[in-house]
């Protein structure tokens, strides 16, 4: 009677978690629909070259959605994004962004990026680097927190036969290329 029983709360473990099983997934895709119908961020690109428009669309609108998954809940909610050939103050910048109100009072931020600055146009991982810059900002803005940065320098440190540009300093503990180095002969003191 007793190994009945037992078998019988088996079957009733298995079921349920079957069914635990097909309601995560239930919910899973759910969040997915969801997640999909979320107002876009609006991403304006003024570029008359319609192959470099798509293109910037859509590295742009990645890189959005691997920052909003990277920043979470964190992630400025009422922005927009303008991309444009430069963008001048007393100096180019390669982006920015600008707080603003509603009528309202309602808060809205409008992220700029430029496509050149001094000249030099930007490649896409630039304009990236510059969007996720202007998205943490924001981010620790509407936090209402402070943040703190830490910077992590990469200084050249002088060019290489091919003209190339060193971005690591050289190792403090390598031994200077053309130092005379010691060999130590017999048994270790």
């Amino acid at each position: 009677m007793q190994r009945r029983a037992t078998t019988r709360c088996a079957g009733w473990v298995r079921r349920l978690r079957a069914l635990g099983g097909r309601l995560v997934g239930a919910a899973r895709r759910a969040w997915q629909i969801l997640h999909r119908w979320r107002r876009p961020i609006p991403v304006e690109i003024l570029v008359a070259d319609r192959a470099r428009h798509r293109r910037l669309q859509r590295d742009l609108r990645l890189g959005l959605r691997r920052l909003e998954r990277a920043l979470g809940g964190s992630f400025p909610r009422d922005v927009a994004i303008v991309v444009q050939q430069v963008i001048c103050t007393d100096r180019q910048l390669a982006g920015c962004y600008q707080l603003g109100l509603r009528p309202g009072g309602d808060g809205f931020a409008l992220i700029r990026l430029a496509l050149q600055v001094d000249g030099r146009w930007l490649e896409t991982d630039e304009l990236l680097a510059a969007l996720a810059e202007q998205c943490i900002g924001l981010a620790l803005h509407e936090g209402g927190g402070t943040g703190v940065l830490v910077p992590i320098e990469l200084e050249p440190t002088g060019r290489s036969a091919d003209g190339s540009v060193s971005a690591l300093r050289p190792d403090p503990l390598a031994p200077a290329p053309g130092a005379a180095t010691v060999r130590r002969i017999g048994p270790a003191a």
